[in-house]
């Protein structure tokens, strides 16, 4: 394949060095003659750039430079948009690191988020977003244990003929921990306590409607800051902890895997060229999502049927 295999990865922002021209240049085809497809990977990285989203910028550029290794202007600019990519990434991670010195953890997981989001690699980032989590789970079990205290000791002496807790009662309290636990933002080990409350419940309706409608809301939170893939996974969570599949956001669910399904087949599609492994990959998660999409369909036959046709050539 072409040496553009990697051009649509992540940048990271100062350790990646410009990478080689490739060996042989891309050959323009009918549909896209070369000058067509780099001018469209600058228009890309210029709405990117106003956007205000480097990463991509930066993306758009290095294809840009790949498609063209003597162009001096998209190196140039590249060049820059690394410089901005590497300030931006030291203005965040300290932005982050104050405030987890100041105890203010909403504020450093979002300054680490950023970054990781410009330097995939940035392995501060990821280390602090990771002791965020310790602590947050920290805190929610500080918590559960001083309400367990102040529970006993506001609780009447069990004698003899004193009614025994129900397990009903039991039950609950660990539902309300459970959701406390998703509600604070460790959705896997909330969901995994809410499937194990269900587990346990399966015949309470009420509260499996309830804890359907909340993972719910949380999804759709998601969906509209445009994480549709969370979303979806979300949405089926709530089907399932609900499960009687009638719940009123059942609805989202198609259009989101069809929305998805078309995202994938384009990603796809632009990639098909330069790297056909990845193609395969995206084009297969596209008719995952929705098997009845025929462009996705026919395109990773076609996929497949020229990387058969490499596998022999080698």
């Amino acid at each position: 394949m072409p040496g553009v295999l990697a051009a649509c990865a992540q940048l990271p922002a100062e350790r990646a060095p410009a990478p080689a021209p490739p060996a042989t240049p891309v050959a323009p085809t009918a549909s896209a003659p070369l000058p067509e497809a780099i001018a469209r990977y600058r228009r890309q990285a210029d709405a990117a750039r106003q956007a205000g989203d480097l990463a991509l910028t930066a993306t758009n550029l290095q294809i840009a430079v790949l498609l063209a290794p003597d162009d001096a202007t998209s190196r140039r600019e590249l060049a820059a948009v690394r410089t901005a990519i590497a300030g931006e990434v030291r203005n965040r991670l300290a932005a982050g690191n104050a405030a987890m010195s100041a105890g203010d953890l909403d504020h450093a997981y979002h300054s680490m988020l950023r970054v990781l989001a410009l330097d995939p690699g940035q392995e501060e980032a990821a280390k602090t977003l990771r002791e965020i989590d310790r602590r947050r789970l920290t805190r929610i079990q500080a918590g559960r244990a001083a309400r367990v205290r102040n529970a006993e000791a506001a609780a009447p002496k069990v004698t003899s003929h004193a009614p025994v807790a129900s397990v009903d009662a039991v039950d609950g309290y660990d539902l309300e921990q459970a959701l406390e636990i998703f509600g604070a933002g460790d959705t896997t080990g909330g969901l995994r306590d809410l499937r194990a409350y269900v587990g346990a419940n399966p015949g309470n309706r009420a509260e499996r409607q309830r804890i359907g409608t909340i993972v719910a809301e949380r999804a759709r939170e998601l969906e509209n800051r445009g994480a549709k893939e969370q979303a979806l996974g979300l949405y089926e969570q709530a089907s399932l902890l609900r499960g009687d599949g009638n719940g009123p956001w059942t609805a989202r669910m198609a259009p989101l895997k069809k929305s998805l399904s078309q995202e994938y087949f384009e990603k796809g599609s632009r990639v098909f060229r330069t790297d056909l492994t990845q193609a395969i990959r995206l084009l297969e998660t596209s008719v995952r999502y929705d098997p009845g999409n025929t462009q996705a369909s026919i395109k990773l036959r076609e996929a497949r049927t020229v990387r058969e046709k490499f596998d022999k050539i080698k």
